[in-house]
């Protein structure tokens, strides 16, 4: 797999497990911005106010981040980025949730069930490979449009859309190592290309 590639998820989905009258909600789902991460966090939080612990682990461009939330430490958070990195997933995280049933689990029983609930989360998912993307806009006269679309198609970029006035501009996203080289070679004369900023 390329630079450009990497294995995410292809939604949102959830799974349930129980330990001992606890029950373990777990939420997996694609993600690419750690704030992103933390209105997700907020939401489920929210909805399960009643939860006793919300606890959570990611990888958003290779970067890898855990929480225990409260439980004791490496019991919660390590199980569920494990998870993670057994299916090789990226730009993807998971939220279990816990419902204290009166029992205590002890370390093992909690390893086991949040690394339970966040391995059934992703078989409740599917996993697709995704690319990396940046977008840009190239602005350029009408004759230049089908070349550039074609140039486009060719570096594996899709087009997200084109405006039409004096000049064209399009909008596109291409494979994040290709776009330097890109506009190095179809930046000059008469098309301008500028890299814009990621949402």
């Amino acid at each position: 797999m390329s630079d450009d590639h990497f294995l995410t998820l292809a939604g949102t989905s959830e799974a349930q497990v129980r330990e001992k009258a606890s029950r373990f909600i777990g939420s997996a789902f694609p993600v690419g911005t750690e704030e992103e991460m933390k209105d997700r966090l907020m939401g489920i939080a929210k909805a399960h106010h009643a939860a006793r612990h919300h606890c959570y682990a990611y990888v958003i461009d290779g970067r890898e981040r855990a929480n225990d939330a409260g439980e004791p430490s490496g019991t919660a958070g390590r199980p569920i980025l494990r998870q993670l990195q057994a299916n090789g997933l990226n730009n993807a995280a998971i939220i279990v949730v816990r419902y204290f049933g009166g029992t205590l689990l002890g370390r093992g029983g909690l390893v086991r069930a949040y690394g339970d609930a966040a391995r059934e989360a992703i078989g409740a998912n599917t996993i697709i490979e995704a690319v990396r993307r940046v977008p840009v806009r190239i602005d350029m006269p009408y004759d230049r449009l089908e070349p550039m679309r074609q140039a486009v198609i060719t570096a594996e970029g899709t087009i997200e859309r084109t405006e039409y006035g004096v000049h064209c501009s399009m909008q596109a996203l291409l494979p994040r190592s290709r776009v330097d080289a890109f506009i190095q070679e179809h930046a000059a004369g008469t098309v301008r290309i500028v890299r814009l900023q990621l949402k």
